[in-house]
């Protein structure tokens, strides 16, 4: 019967084109992370080699080893640093590549931190044109490596083995050390338990709050709304948030009100305004002026174009947060839902960012092991399941849970298989409980108890369609209202979903 509008999976909801336009700032930031880790490795890379200069003009090259393993050469920063290499602490890197010139003579003095030299391996690997090479221990804490005859286009690399503690590595290096050693199988079941273990965590600890927050069933069915209160706030209470939902409720509920009229067109639709009472609630003022400016009536063209135009509306925000703040008031929800949901979407959507900047980390620093990439995929599965589920934590209030009993067994009646008995205003009672429906998930039920009655097109809905049935409104009515409701809830700033 009808078009349903779903809350998940269906018409009202799908993927808003600027939740992916925000994840897609996600990846570029990390993107960006790992574009200036790689910089750095690049600049480090232009570090490596021994300038040609230096080498060329014969004289000694003094490369200094700190404490920590670094190295500098001739007093200038170096990309050279010792790493923890089979219980050794290990030097090797490319000390000359590709002079361009003919070198006579090459000689590096590596400086000891410890007096170790002579307990220590070393060794000079030339390549592509060296007449001779040599590496020694000069003394205790100084090791010497030279070289003569080296051709334009000679290779030389630099090794040395230290007895392991002689480096005293920082945090970072032991981790990164500690963590290459890990095999294989290792980093892919930590993977695996990281969102596994997160799964089973959100899992208890919805499963404890849905117990601390069960709400009675009811038995009995109630023909009528147990609380004269707006659909939307039925809505926020039933679904703990404000969604497209609860906006095409309160435009279905304006237009009962005559507050508006929905004009149905062969190509597209229009809102024509109405008495605008003088009760209107804040939100639903603030609502109104998201959809009429100046003119009597507002085309489709126009409400796409108010929707295009910004990535965000303060107005749309303001709309949420009127419906929260009422409920809230009410006594429904200790604090403000979309609040607390928001802080566990943070927390989800951080450790996102630092999943992929680890990934994209370990994609372009080869000191990183590379297997710990499952660690970090792992990490992004756990961020997106935190994301996701938050949404789902109960909060709502002794006051809260009793009320929404109540309007459960209002629901019972509206979902109830039985047609409704005739009376001269059963059409009536159709309108009345359709934004109610609506925001309880029920609507194609509660149009199919009225199918057996001749339908009376209402007064607030105009359209050209001649012999309109129940079917053909619902047909019409919900593509324009699930339409304009998705366009104006996916304008909400960050925080008020």
């Amino acid at each position: 019967m009808g078009k349903n509008i779903g809350r998940k999976g269906s018409g009202i909801l799908g993927i808003y084109p600027r939740k992916l336009l925000f994840f897609t700032l996600i990846a570029l930031i990390a993107l960006a992370i790992g574009y200036y880790l790689r910089y750095n490795q690049y600049s480090a890379d232009a570090l490596k080699a021994v300038p040609v200069e230096s080498a060329a003009s014969g004289a000694t090259i003094y490369a200094q080893v700190t404490e920590d393993g670094k190295i500098t050469l001739d007093g200038n920063k170096s990309s050279w640093t010792f790493g923890l290499v089979n219980d050794l602490d290990e030097l090797r890197v490319v000390a000359l590549q590709n002079p361009g010139d003919y070198i006579e003579e090459f000689n590096l003095e590596l400086a000891l931190p410890k007096n170790v030299a002579y307990s220590s391996d070393f060794e000079i690997l030339a390549i592509h044109g060296v007449d001779s090479s040599r590496a020694y221990a000069k003394d205790s804490k100084t090791i010497a490596y030279t070289a003569s005859g080296v051709s334009p286009y000679a290779t030389i690399s630099i090794v040395a083995k230290l007895p392991k503690g002689t480096i005293s590595y920082p945090f970072y290096s032991k981790a990164v050390e500690r963590a290459s050693e890990l095999e294989f199988n290792y980093w892919l079941v930590l993977a695996g338990l990281l969102p596994l273990l997160t799964l089973i965590f959100l899992i208890a600890f919805l499963a404890y709050q849905m117990r601390l927050h069960k709400i009675d069933l009811p038995d009995k069915e109630i023909s009528s709304p147990p609380m004269a209160i707006p659909p939307a706030l039925v809505g926020a209470l039933y679904h703990q948030s404000v969604g497209p939902r609860e906006l095409a409720a309160t435009l279905i509920d304006l237009a009962c009100r005559k507050d508006i009229y929905i004009l149905d067109r062969e190509r597209g639709f229009a809102f024509g305004k109405g008495k605008f009472d003088s009760r209107l609630l804040g939100y639903e003022k603030m609502l109104l002026s998201k959809i009429f400016r100046n003119n009597l009536t507002s085309e489709r063209i126009e409400i796409e174009k108010r929707i295009a135009s910004h990535l965000y509306s303060k107005k749309m925000s303001v709309v949420s947060a009127g419906i929260y703040a009422i409920a809230t008031r009410l006594g429904y929800f200790r604090v403000n839902p979309s609040k607390v949901h928001a802080k566990y979407r943070l927390i989800g959507i951080l450790a996102l960012i630092i999943g992929l900047g680890g990934f994209l980390a370990t994609l372009l620093t080869p000191s990183l092991p590379g297997a710990s990439i499952f660690l970090w995929l792992g990490m992004m599965v756990t961020a997106l399941i935190i994301t996701f589920t938050a949404g789902n934590i109960p909060l709502r209030t002794e006051i809260g849970k009793e009320a929404l009993s109540n309007w459960l067994a209002f629901k019972k009646y509206l979902t109830n298989p039985e047609p409704i008995p005739y009376t001269p205003s059963v059409y009536a009672l159709f309108e009345e409980y359709l934004p109610y429906a609506m925001v309880l998930d029920c609507e194609s039920a509660w149009a199919k108890r009225f199918e057996e009655h001749n339908f009376i097109v209402p007064e607030w809905f105009m359209t050209d369609k001649v012999g309109l049935g129940l079917d053909d409104f619902c047909l019409s009515l919900f593509p324009i209202i699930s339409y304009v409701a998705r366009g104006f809830a996916q304008l909400r700033e960050p925080g008020f979903e």
